[in-house]
């Protein structure tokens, strides 16, 4: 599992079944204090968040056809919950 921030809205004209009537985001994942890690994600939203929210995101393989009842889901990443807030501290002070 790992922090994100959900960045933009991913629409297409062709998709898989899995993705039917689901809502796709990219998202940035972000460190503990609000800092961008690493490269963005494309993850299938779960929970009803939108552009800016910070978020919950991660999956296992089978997750999301259980979640959602698929047969097949080709689904790497699920925004799994929206957070509130964060209480940070950096250790090494």
């Amino acid at each position: 599992m790992f922090l994100a921030k959900v960045k933009y809205t991913i629409t297409s004209t062709e998709k898989h079944d899995a993705y039917h009537a689901k809502r796709v985001f990219l998202v940035q994942p972000i460190q503990p204090d609000g800092t961008e890690k690493g490269d963005p994600w494309v993850a299938m939203d779960y929970v009803g968040c939108g552009i800016g929210d910070i978020v919950v995101c991660g999956g296992a393989p089978g997750v999301a056809q259980q979640v959602f009842g698929l047969e097949r889901a080709p689904v790497r990443t699920l925004i799994m919950a929206i957070v509130d807030r964060i209480d940070y501290r950096d250790i090494s002070e």
